[in-house]
């Protein structure tokens, strides 16, 4: 590889950086940094024990992700969200989660097909809401990684963070709800129906913003009209 070549690649942010940002994304999407307010790059330095650096870093992250504002010479600020912003970033992922479930319908072997079932069969019968999340994040995990796409896995991973719950983590209420959706998504994968497969993936995620919208109402999270 040429030193040209190298310097052209985007260099990994430090793993210190991604967990400042972590911090700073779940007080964003949990309501404690409120739209509009400047985030203080010192405050939160010294709240984690780290230098400004890796807090410089981390908001470049967020302004790349929307979740940040950032102008030059002043400082960053908290970027208005609203219902609208939530509704059109479950439909992308939802967009994205469908491509990879059609991907995954042509790669994932007989094995994996009877995993997928049996997650979702035990997920089905799960009563402990825990142990129904923990199942539901491997069952979207399973057909991730079955796409085998590393450009449509770091995609998925890049919006997955910006959601302002995970996107496998769901309120009690809509169980029964996300149980008939998996179950649609398992039929496609039986009948290996690549857009039926895609359809019922993009339909299930995009569903969850309305779920996620009521949560954020409950919270107080979006500002007056």
């Amino acid at each position: 590889m040429t030193a040209e070549v190298a310097e052209l690649r985007p260099r990994r942010r430090t793993n210190l950086a991604d967990e400042v940002a972590t911090h700073i994304r779940s007080a964003i999407l949990a309501g404690r940094l409120r739209s509009g307010e400047r985030i203080d790059q010192d405050a939160i330095a010294e709240e984690l024990g780290v230098s400004r650096l890796p807090v410089r870093e981390a908001l470049i992250s967020l302004d790349r992700e929307g979740l940040v504002h950032t102008i030059p010479r002043k400082g960053s600020y908290v970027a208005r969200i609203d219902r609208d912003d939530i509704a059109d970033h479950y439909q992308i992922f939802g967009q994205v989660a469908g491509l990879a479930a059609a991907r995954a319908v042509a790669r994932l072997d007989e094995e994996g097909l009877v995993k997928l079932v049996a997650l979702h069969d035990r997920m089905s019968d799960a009563e402990n809401l825990d142990e129904q999340q923990a199942l539901n994040h491997e069952f979207h995990r399973m057909i991730n990684m079955a796409a085998d796409s590393p450009r449509m896995t770091s995609v998925l991973g890049l919006l997955s963070r910006s959601l302002p719950m995970p996107y496998t983590d769901f309120p009690a209420e809509w169980l029964d709800e996300a149980n008939r959706q998996h179950r649609d998504i398992v039929d496609a994968f039986r009948r290996r129906d690549t857009l039926a497969a895609q359809r019922a993936m993009e339909q299930h995620i995009t569903a969850s913003a309305r779920h996620a919208i009521e949560v954020l109402e409950r919270l107080d999270f979006f500002e007056p009209e």
